[in-house]
């Protein structure tokens, strides 16, 4: 009799799913996005929209603190597709074997964690500091991975292949009735060998006493990329 056979497959970590195609990084990868910003100004009771363009490219290669490899991201932004890029900010990229890391503006985000399954759930904001009243917003999201494998088209192009990180959706009051709420969203769609190809971002506040928002609604949608 063969021992073998008694016991459990082992799947080399070469055959293993891990989704990390979802994230691809290389230098000189660029993705380039539509972007649409709304801002509510409770000040003036104003608000602002604005769309236009940013350019994400990995520029090069470098070792973090830890000695892990990370990539330097230039972000570039222009106004117009007729206009030229024009520098916008640098964040940075840490891949492990077991998540994608991101520090943007001094703070560090889990975007996705390996393996790709659905309703896997992990504190994407977990480094994020909760002293800071400024960063209060990102307390308590939840991510999870839905619609894995599925197609999505940007309006710009199709992918055939992608997956949803669904990060925050909360809402509390009713600014309808003229009463004090606040929302708080935030989605992202990653496609298969190309990265992040959509991102909604919504956090407000309805204040009862002016009877007006503060706060912001973002939407990314990518349009090129190498």
């Amino acid at each position: 009799m063969s021992l073998a056979s008694c016991g459990k497959q082992v799947i080399p970590a070469s055959g293993v799913e891990l989704g990390k195609e979802y994230y691809p990084i290389q230098v000189g990868h660029f993705i380039e996005y539509a972007v649409d910003s709304i801002k509510y100004n409770d000040f003036n009771k104003s608000i602002d929209t604005i769309s236009y363009e940013l350019r994400d490219e990995i520029t090069s290669e470098f070792q973090d603190d830890q000695g892990r490899a990370s990539f330097l991201v230039t972000q570039y932004k222009r106004m117009t597709p007729n206009e030229g890029w024009l520098n916008n900010m640098t964040y940075y990229i840490t891949p492990t074997d077991f998540n994608i890391e991101i520090i943007e503006n001094n703070i560090r985000f889990v975007k996705l964690v390996y393996p790709v399954k659905t309703n896997t759930k992990w504190d994407g904001n977990v480094y994020v500091a909760s002293q800071t009243p400024e960063l209060s917003w990102y307390h308590n999201w939840v991510y999870s991975y839905t619609n894995i494998n599925e197609e999505y088209h940007t309006g710009y192009i199709h992918f055939p292949s992608t997956v949803t990180v669904n990060e925050a959706n909360e809402y509390a009051g009713d600014s309808t009735n003229n009463l004090y709420s606040t929302r708080t969203f935030s989605r992202e769609r990653y496609a298969k060998n190309v990265g992040l190809i959509s991102r909604e971002i919504v956090n407000w506040e309805y204040q009862e006493n002016i009877k007006f928002r503060k706060g912001f609604i973002l939407v990314y949608r990518a349009k090129s990329y190498n």
